[in-house]
């Protein structure tokens, strides 16, 4: 009888931790957001207006969400294929055999990751500089002084210049990811691909990539959330700015919360990203599963 007792019950004593602290700092804080979302308040008074979904409407009626929203988009559709595609490539590259300094190869290209979104910022606004950032001065020397931008201080490039240090600072991750699924396919594949006339792109396009299918799901769904929960970079650089042509869902639920002391409006922003990313999670894992 006892043996049949912790035979039942001890994988739910082993889950029992984890479970405790999910419910507590996960789950209850989701609970107490969307209670906040129900409610007109600054964040500091000690009177909450009760107002059921008032927050929700006219988050659904306020145009900065929704360009807020569509920057999430665009911010989703680049991190996520350019630093997959191009994590994809060097990690073949870096895996052929007879390949010297391997190890070199891997540091330098995975350091971009581990480095402090803050720090990434700060150096990126260096090389955006209009005055001495290095990337108008190349412009100079490359005689094409007609291209030169404020990168970061006007609304037709300020998107497009931190989606450029969003993906330098994603690819090394994919890299290593893709490596380690790479060491796990049997080698048979290829030769036998060699054997049929294949070259090196039929060989990643018909053999490599569909082996890599689930590393792949796995890559994009990460980049998914982490593209619609994107912040810090953005934050440091810019604050949204300039005139809102960098704000994302993040930043404008930081400043409706924070600055705005719109703490309802904010905790309304917070459940509505919420359920998006849920939603888009649900739809992408049934569609790969699928394939």
């Amino acid at each position: 009888m006892r043996a049949k007792f912790t035979t039942r019950w001890s994988p739910i004593l082993f889950v029992l931790p984890a479970l405790a602290f999910y419910l507590v700092f996960v789950f209850g804080s989701l609970v107490n957001t969307f209670r906040l979302s129900l409610y007109e308040w600054d964040g500091a008074n000690p009177v909450m207006n009760f107002v059921g979904f008032g927050n929700y409407a006219t988050l659904f009626q306020d145009p900065l969400m929704w360009q807020s929203l569509y920057h999430n988009i665009i911010w989703i559709l680049v991190t996520v294929f350019v630093p997959t595609s191009f994590a994809l490539i060097l990690a073949v590259l870096l895996s052929t055999d007879g390949l010297k300094c391997v190890p070199l190869f891997r540091v330098t290209f995975f350091m971009p990751s581990i480095v402090s979104m803050v720090v990434v910022s700060i150096v990126w606004g260096w090389i955006f500089n209009p005055q001495y950032g290095i990337l108008n001065q190349l412009l100079d020397f490359l005689n094409l002084s007609a291209l030169k931008r404020p990168w970061l201080g006007h609304p037709d490039t300020v998107l497009g210049a931190l989606l450029t240090a969003g993906s330098w600072t994603h690819y090394g991750f994919c890299m290593v990811i893709f490596m380690a699924s790479l060491q796990g396919i049997d080698k048979t594949y290829f030769e036998v691909a060699m054997i049929d006339g294949a070259n090196a792109i039929q060989k990643l396009v018909y053999v490599t990539v569909p082996l890599l299918q689930n590393t792949i799901t796995l890559l994009v769904l990460n980049s998914m959330i982490g593209s619609f929960k994107v912040f810090d970079i953005i934050w440091a650089s810019t604050r949204g700015g300039p005139y809102h042509s960098s704000e994302v869902v993040s930043t404008y639920l930081y400043n409706k919360a924070f600055y705005m002391n719109e703490t309802g409006s904010g905790a309304a922003i917070a459940m509505t990203l919420a359920v998006i990313i849920a939603i888009c999670s649900a739809v992408y894992f049934k569609i790969a599963e699928r394939e």
